[in-house]
C-alpha cells in the first residue's frame, strides 16, 4: 500500500498522508499505512480472527480519527493486528457512520518485528478532502 511520510508536519510524532479513488479506498489505505508504518512486512498478516466495529461521526475527518483508532485499540487491548476487510460508509443529515469488517489474527512477536508502537491517532493537521475526484487524508499519529 502506497503512503507518504511528510516530514515536515511533526517532530516527534509521524505524519503520513494516503488518498484514494473513493472514501473507502482512502480508509483502506490509511489502515494499511498504519500497519506497514508499524511493521515490517504487513503483507504475512494472517486473516484468521474477524472483528467488526461501527464508527460514527459528524464530519470525515472524525470518523476516520475514529477509524484508525479503532485498529490502535484492537492492537493495545486485544493484541489482534488488524486488516480492513470490507467497509461501508454511510452519510446521513447528521453526519456520517461506518462499518468495518476486518481481519487479522494475534501479534506474534515471534514472527513480527515492529518498528514504533503508535499509541494514537491524533487531530493535529488532521484532514480528510476531496481534489478532482479524489480523496486524500493527512494523519499525525503518536508514539
Amino acid at each position: 500500500m502506497a503512503f507518504e511520510i511528510i516530514e515536515s508536519i511533526s517532530r516527534a510524532d509521524i505524519a503520513f498522508r494516503v488518498s484514494g479513488k473513493d472514501l473507502t479506498e482512502l480508509f483502506d489505505a490509511g489502515a494499511r499505512a498504519l500497519t506497514s508504518i508499524m511493521m515490517q512486512n504487513p503483507e504475512t498478516i494472517e486473516l484468521k480472527t474477524s472483528v467488526t466495529f461501527d464508527c460514527e461521526a459528524e464530519n470525515l475527518d472524525m470518523l476516520y480519527f475514529d477509524f484508525l483508532n479503532e485498529f490502535i485499540y484492537y492492537k493495545d487491548s486485544k493484541k489482534l493486528i488488524l486488516l480492513p476487510e470490507k467497509i461501508q460508509i454511510i452519510e446521513s443529515a447528521v453526519g456520517y457512520s461506518m462499518t468495518c469488517l476486518a481481519k487479522g489474527e494475534k501479534i506474534d512477536r515471534a514472527r513480527y518485528f515492529f518498528y514504533v508502537d503508535i499509541k494514537a491517532i491524533t487531530t493535529h493537521n488532521l484532514r480528510v478532502v476531496k481534489k478532482k475526484n479524489r480523496w486524500y487524508a493527512t494523519v499525525v499519529v503518536d508514539v
